[in-house]
Formats: C-alpha cells, sequence, structure tokens
C-alpha cells in the first residue's frame, strides 16, 4: 500500500511540478532523468579509429612535430558540444559526478583496457577534493569499487586511471603523466571526458 501511495505522490508531483530536459527544456517522462530521449540519441562517442594514432586529437591532425610522446593509452569519450555539455555544466552546479562517471564505466567496459588498481584525478590544486576532475575520478571510483587516489606513493606498482573532466591542450595531459611516472605504478591509462581538441 505504501508503494501505491508512493507512486501516486511522485504521479502528482510531476503533474504540477514537471521535470525538464537539460539540454532542450522538453518535458522528461520520468523525473529522475536529466535528458530527454531525443535529447540522449543526440550523445555522440569519439570513435578512436577517427583520432590521430600519436596525439589523440581530431584526425587528419597536423604533424605531431614537437610533441614530446604518445598519449597512448589514452580515450578521448566526447567533444565539447551538444547535450554533454549540458551535462557537464549540471555536474559543476551540483557537484554530483555519477551520472558522467557512468559513461566514463561504460567506455572503460567497451574498451580494451582492464580495471585500474586505482582511479587518480588529474588535478595539481592546493584543494584537490574541490576541484571538477576530482569529483568525477571519486564516482567513478565508487562504481568501480577502486580506491580514488592523489599522486603519492600509495601509487607504486598499480595500474593507475588517470580522468581528466576538460581537455585543451594535450600538453598538460602529458605533464602530468610524466609526474605520475615518479611513483612507479606499473601502468598509466588516461580517460578524458570532453576533449575540446577541433
Amino acid at each position: 500500500m505504501r508503494i501505491r501511495s508512493t507512486a501516486c505522490v511522485n504521479a502528482i508531483l510531476h503533474f504540477f511540478y514537471p521535470s525538464y530536459c537539460l539540454h532542450c527544456d522538453g518535458s522528461l517522462a520520468k523525473k529522475h532523468h536529466l535528458l530527454c530521449s531525443t535529447c540522449f540519441e543526440l550523445i555522440e562517442w569519439i570513435r578512436p579509429s577517427e583520432r590521430c594514432t600519436y596525439c589523440a586529437g581530431p584526425s587528419p591532425c597536423a604533424p605531431c612535430k614537437g610533441f614530446p610522446r604518445p598519449l597512448r593509452p589514452h580515450l578521448s569519450l566526447f567533444e565539447g558540444c551538444g547535450p554533454i555539455l549540458s551535462l557537464y555544466y549540471h555536474f559543476l552546479k551540483t557537484k554530483q559526478g555519477k551520472d558522467l562517471a557512468s559513461f566514463l564505466l561504460l567506455a572503460l567496459s567497451r574498451s580494451s583496457f582492464s580495471i585500474p588498481d586505482a582511479v587518480v584525478p588529474n588535478t595539481n590544486k592546493l584543494f584537490p577534493k574541490k576541484e571538477p576532475s576530482y569529483l568525477l575520478a571519486r564516482s567513478l571510483a565508487r562504481l568501480l569499487k577502486r580506491p580514488c587516489l592523489l599522486p603519492g606513493p600509495a601509487l607504486q606498482d598499480k595500474s593507475v586511471l588517470l580522468i581528466t573532466d576538460v581537455l585543451y591542450d594535450p600538453r598538460v595531459l602529458l605533464e602530468m603523466k610524466r609526474h605520475l611516472k615518479g611513483y612507479f605504478p606499473r601502468k598509466i591509462t588516461s580517460f578524458v571526458l570532453i576533449d575540446y581538441r577541433a
């Protein structure tokens, strides 16, 4: 009986206070959804086969002269446009990373990469736990049931997944990978949620 009354209350609340799609402001079928089905279908994943094999940037890219080392193993999930940006802005406002972390988890399950021993955020700020990369990495670590670690001796002999929320310059990511290698992890893989390189 209580389940039915809860369902009735939710239906009445949705009728008087409908939920709206974050991207198009259309009405949502279920209030816990963030995007309508049309906008959700507009989310386009980056195809790794269409990216530069060296810098993981858009292909065909300019020759990678001056690019010190390849980003591999690396995966960029989305370009900086469309409904994924609406989800990202919502994440920045609410600080709740579970929805975007589920995209990272799905990408990991589709890839050839193994489950990491630890998830590391790409941040070197004084207060890293307030940074979007940290919040995203922590949410993914919870889904994977793995620790979310900041760079340090605890990374030694571990397989590490480096999480970056947005990427403008791949050299920043390479610098963080170089920094992490100083702690002697067994392997470093990097994921970028939104790649703004055009």
